[in-house]
């Protein structure tokens, strides 16, 4: 069973309890939600992944975190411990001669390839790749369940982007965005590339143009995997 379709499950038997109900069915569930009794279907039978509209939605009628609906991180529900306090830690320092505390957060790195059999995001094992960001900072930059950490390999981004450099990226941001910088899966590999969409079809443009032409793709050929938001290397 997927980790999805364990999620799933799990609130579809919470929202039951909460009704006194012995069990809810995946067509009742769904017609509380308002969906497609196939949507949950598909998702618990492991052939497809919450997407955040469907988490939005059953944030909105259960209580359960559209975050930890879509990633497994954070708090289950609204209300539980702070995601901080669940994840980070905290970290003590002077200012003016005054004590403040500061509350740190994680960030996962993945690795530049995509699940063979799933097509999802196949995360760095080692504890250093493990990345500490202040809580209150990241929090600002959008969701912090939703933010992921990516390595440039490769001089295609170049001005913009170096060989090396960080890029933090929000996956719930996922739908490919003219003039954004994204970064996409395409054949079980990662690329961070700028897209453009026009009427002509979707494009991967490098911003090192003299060297790479831009590279035209499909929603079924490229799955865009988040929306770059924050980037940091070496000078």
């Amino acid at each position: 069973m997927t980790p999805d379709a364990q999620r799933l499950k799990h609130v579809r038997s919470v929202a039951a309890n909460d009704r006194d109900l012995d069990k809810l069915s995946q067509a009742k569930f769904a017609k509380m939600l308002g969906v497609n009794p196939s949507t949950i279907s598909h998702i618990e039978a492991g052939t497809t992944r919450i997407q955040i509209e469907l988490a939005n939605i059953i944030e909105e009628k259960t209580g359960f975190c559209r975050a930890w609906l879509v990633t497994g991180d954070g708090p289950q529900k609204i209300g539980d411990r702070p995601y901080p306090n669940t994840k980070g830690q905290n970290a003590d320092t002077f200012i003016g001669g005054q004590k403040r505390q500061f509350c740190f957060t994680y960030v996962k790195k993945v690795k530049p390839l995509l699940s063979a059999g799933s097509g999802e995001l196949v995360y760095e094992e080692d504890a250093e790749d493990i990345y500490s960001f202040r809580y209150d900072w990241l929090d600002r930059k959008g969701p912090i369940p939703f933010m992921r950490l990516a390595q440039i390999s490769g001089d295609s981004m170049h001005p913009t982007l170096k060989d090396g450099d960080f890029v933090l990226f929000d996956i719930s941001r996922c739908d490919p965005l003219d003039g954004k910088i994204m970064v996409v899966g395409i054949d079980n590999l990662l690329y961070i590339k700028r897209v453009r969409v026009s009427p002509d079809g979707i494009f991967l443009v490098s911003d090192n143009r003299e060297v790479y032409e831009p590279w035209r793709v499909t929603v079924d050929t490229a799955k865009f995997l988040g929306l770059v938001i924050w980037h940091c290397g070496d000078v």
